[in-house]
């Protein structure tokens, strides 16, 4: 299946018969203050600012550093964006983005994700293959006014090329260690002189770096596939519609977690299946009309996915607990902007913004034997034990299962929308000086209806005499609404020195909804069990309505910065400085559940952020370009005290927040160089150097990942339409900790990525 994908692709760019054109905007690339312009196509069809002075922190990813970089999912844009971590670890259902400190690993998200200005909105369908991106734009700091109410840390805007202004046919192979082999095909050419269509397609296996040691097999390899086609036709002189699908299919083995000790990641070892399999599907249909004053945007899109989830829960080759999930999303989502396009000093903007999300999560989570044995059968022997001598006598239970399961049906259908406006004054008082304000109200309802149960058999006896088989059943069914309804301002000043150079100070709202959490209803539904036999239970653990256990509070925060953007040489140096405060309230943190069956949300106090970005760009020659980005974070809980499990008092005010790297720094050094009259066309190697840490990931900070750093390495050749590339990542095969968690008394980890390399052939036509 996966093969017929790429040929009829293939057979497809060449019914085209496309005429080559000269791709500048892929190859060419100088420094930011000169390429910004080449990438500001349609980027923000909201933003009031010129984006080449836009007053926040941006960073703007050209076609050829995506190349270069070998950037082809969103975990790629760690840390070569200052403060901007994803940890790359489990399936591609986590993507844990962290922007100066801010961010979730668990239920709901930190940021937003447009492409061609869809919302995606869900974060499990947040990695995916990149095939033909154009740019890629990265907002630091809360984006609410413009973009939305879970758009607190930022907001990644991935952009694809349009077949009306670029016009080619592209195949490239890709072969390494581990298993790895990627095949990648593009073309887009003109079915009219208004009409043009691009497809893309690819396929992507790796073999996997961890062996599972219970069985020898790999426990993380993977193998996807999918395929893109875009319409763009130019109506008029004014109008313009975009049409777009996608398909996307992936399968991996999904947690090769090991055990963790002394800073010593053992290999994954356990019995159950680990695997992630997922299928995306999505369309959308943009509109839009400009003429001298207006511009008009709206942008219909539809998302569709469903996954199955296996994992061993306990992770360990004993039979204690295992899971299987099910996930099927349906999401609608509809924007209108209309903003003013004059050349004069006063810019406006106005949107509309509604969505509708259909989620359906079946879940089962299975007690194996030895589960069974330390875990449920000893809440019966205590129970006996301490009631034996009553009168009458308590009855001894024995479970007669050999394994439990617990189903749970969860349905979590939202909706909401919102309305926001944004003006921007130039050349207020003087000239240079601008002021930006903006305002959104956002309105979302959240439903929870929730039906899972459990029933086990029991073989009880009454001082030694057989009562016979018993069966014991708790049943949990209900439904939950919540409504969230926010307002979200933002201002922000800048001053144009000239229009090279600039400073800004900027304050802004961010907020992120609450939600329910369905990974705790296997202990909830275990503990109504313990409740029913033993008559102490509820003195220990008094008993809560089930929303008031699943449920989370949204999160807000205030974001302070203040920056600058120029050529401190010109032609030469390029600058970009920012220092920000953020002051977090009610901030969520993902914890693990009582049996350690799941990951939750909850609410952690106040925490607050400070730090400041520095990006620098220096053109040392007309081929040779270096470029260093670097970010510092101190993410601390100013307020966060609790009682654990066992209703110890526990204070971590003034720790680290977890998974938030205190530096990130990425620096890049490319000779690019054209020749002519030679045997090759064109040359050139690249050396990058991504360093993170230090990374806590307790809220206790009893554990940590010191500061590191991988070297990857890229060199390549050309000849007219033929290119040959070569890469290898992580050159000095760096042990690192990628990912650390504590679950039923395990200190478990996932290992970073080993040394790899491999070789590239493409054919640009």
């Amino acid at each position: 299946m996966k093969k017929n994908i790429i040929i009829g692709l293939l057979f497809t760019a060449n019914l085209f018969g496309i005429q080559a054109e000269n791709r500048s905007e892929i190859f060419q690339d100088t420094i930011q203050s000169k390429y910004l312009d080449e990438i500001i196509v349609s980027g923000f069809t909201k933003e009031t600012n010129p984006v080449k002075t836009l007053p926040g922190s941006v960073t703007f990813i050209t076609p050829q550093m995506i190349e270069g970089q070998k950037i082809v999912h969103i975990k790629d844009l760690s840390l070569i964006i200052p403060n901007f971590f994803i940890p790359d670890y489990g399936s591609k259902l986590s993507v844990p983005v962290y922007i100066r400190g801010i961010g979730e690993r668990s239920t709901g998200q930190s940021i937003g994700m447009y492409v061609d200005n869809m919302p995606y909105q869900d974060k499990s369908v947040f990695d995916f293959d990149f095939m033909d991106i154009s740019r890629i734009e990265v907002l630091r700091g809360p984006q609410g006014t413009l973009y939305g109410r879970n758009a607190m840390s930022g907001i990644v805007n991935i952009a694809t090329y349009s077949p009306l202004q670029s016009q080619y046919k592209k195949v490239s192979l890709s072969v390494g260690n581990y298993g790895f082999s990627r095949a990648k095909i593009s073309a887009a050419g003109l079915l009219a002189q208004n009409i043009g269509v691009s497809v893309n397609g690819y396929y992507d296996k790796k073999g996997g770096y961890f062996t599972n040691r219970f069985d020898g097999r790999r426990a993380d390899s993977s193998e996807s596939s999918g395929a893109k086609i875009r319409l763009d036709w130019k109506i008029d002189r004014h109008w313009t519609a975009q049409w777009m699908a996608n398909y996307d299919a992936s399968g991996q083995g999904a947690f090769p977690y090991g055990e963790y000790v002394n800073g010593t990641i053992a290999m994954p070892n356990y019995n159950d299946p680990g695997n992630y399999d997922r299928k995306i599907a999505g369309s959308y249909l943009n509109l839009k009309f400009e003429n001298e004053s207006l511009l008009f945007n709206s942008t219909t899109g539809f998302q569709y996915f469903d996954d199955d989830m296996k994992m061993d829960v306990d992770n360990s080759a004993r039979d204690i607990f295992k899971l299987n999930q099910w996930q099927k999303a349906k999401s609608w989502t509809e924007e209108l902007t209309l903003k003013s396009n004059a050349k004069n000093n006063y810019q406006w903007s106005f949107g509309i913004f509604g969505f509708y999300t259909d989620l359906e999560t079946n879940v089962v989570t299975t007690m194996g034997t030895d589960g069974i044995k330390t875990i449920m059968q000893p809440v019966f022997d205590k129970i006996y034990e301490e009631n034996k001598d009553k009168m009458p006598p308590a009855p001894k239970f024995e479970v007669v299962d050999s394994e439990i399961p617990i189903p749970g049906l969860f349905k979590t259908p939202a909706y909401g929308g919102a309305v926001y406006h944004q003006s921007t004054y130039n050349n207020l008082f003087t000239d240079g000086l601008s002021v930006t304000a903006g305002i959104r109200l956002d309105y979302e309802k959240n439903h929870l209806d929730y039906n899972t149960n459990l029933s086990m058999k029991l073989n009880g006896t009454i001082m030694g005499r057989p009562m016979g088989i018993v069966s014991a059943d708790t049943v949990l069914i209900g439904k939950k609404a919540a409504k969230f309804t926010e307002i979200l301002p933002k201002i922000g000043v800048k001053y144009e020195f000239n229009p090279e150079n600039y400073i800004y100070a900027t304050i802004t709202n961010g907020y992120k909804t609450g939600g329910y959490n369905i990974q705790n209803f296997a202990d909830i539904i275990q503990n109504e069990i313990r409740r029913k036999y033993d008559e102490d239970y509820d003195k220990t653990f008094p008993p809560l309505p089930v929303v008031d256990r699943v449920s989370y509070q949204p999160e807000y925060s205030w974001n302070y910065e203040i920056g600058f953007k120029g050529e401190l040489v010109k032609n030469f140096l390029y600058t970009e400085l920012a220092a920000f405060y953020i002051d977090v309230k009610d901030i969520q943190i993902t914890d693990f559940v009582e049996s350690g069956q799941g990951r939750i949300l909850k609410n952690a106090g106040k925490a607050g952020s400070a730090g400041f970005d520095l990006s620098v760009t220096a053109l040392l020659s007309e081929a040779f370009k270096f470029t260093a980005n670097y970010g510092f974070t101190r993410a601390v809980f100013k307020d966060y005290v609790f009682k654990d499990k066992d209703s110890n008092p526990k204070d971590y005010t003034g720790n680290f927040i977890p998974f938030a790297p205190q530096n990130t720094l990425s620096a890049i050094a490319v000779y690019n160089k054209t020749l002519r009259n030679k045997r090759i066309d064109r040359f050139y190697i690249q050396a990058q150097y991504n360093c993170a840490g230090k990374i806590y990931w307790t809220e206790a900070n009893d554990v940590y990942q010191n500061f590191y750093g991988l070297l990857n390495l890229r060199a390549g050749v050309g000849k007219r339409m033929f290119g040959i590339n070569i890469w290898a990542d992580n050159v000095f095969n760096m042990r690192y900790t990628a990912f650390y968690f504590e679950s039923m008394q395990q200190k478990l980890a996932q290992a970073g990525k080993p040394f790899t390399f491999g070789v590239e052939a493409n054919i640009s036509f």
